[in-house]
């Protein structure tokens, strides 16, 4: 019975880690630059779009824009597509039924970062394309905009309290 209850709560222990784990990967699935115009990796997900509106681009700035996004979605699907099977190798390796070290799921880890750092780097490369479009005006107007929702994001902060911890 002890034995059970002990495997029980290891196993339940793995899954909330291995969830844990895969939420920032999922998020950035779910947000990537191909779904929503966000550039995963950066902090921008949601406010790139956001601050691209209220720069009030004009019909061919949002066409460069659109060709950007384009250029670059394949080598997003492809590392999105590495990044989700190191992530089951290593998913498959923490339910598997043998003994399990640091080291045996070093790989899988290792690649897992390089391929979050190539998705920030890829991202990087987009946002500096498409800062490129904007003209002097469009990016004082983004940089006003991306100040007004720090004092935000701020404001919510100080809302919750002390013991909320930041991202």
């Amino acid at each position: 019975m002890i034995f059970k209850t002990k495997t029980i709560g290891v196993i339940g222990c793995l899954l909330v880690a291995v969830c844990l784990w895969a939420l920032p990967a999922h998020a950035q699935l779910r947000s990537g630059p191909h779904e929503r115009g966000g550039v995963p990796g950066d902090g921008t997900g949601i406010a790139l779009p956001l601050l691209l509106r209220g720069a009030n681009l004009t019909a061919d700035q949002k066409a460069q824009v659109q060709q950007i996004m384009a250029n670059h979605r394949a080598t997003f699907r492809d590392l999105f597509s590495q990044l989700r099977t190191a992530q089951d190798q290593m998913a498959n390796k923490l339910f598997s039924t043998g003994r399990l070290q640091e080291a045996d799921l070093a790989p899988q880890a290792q690649q897992i970062a390089q391929l979050r750092n190539q998705l920030a780097d890829e991202g990087l490369r987009v946002v500096l394309e498409i800062r490129g479009v904007l003209t002097p005006e469009q990016l004082a107007k983004a940089s006003q905009l991306k100040s007004q929702m720090q004092s935000l994001h701020s404001q919510m902060r100080s809302l919750w309290g002390p013991d909320r911890p930041e991202r």
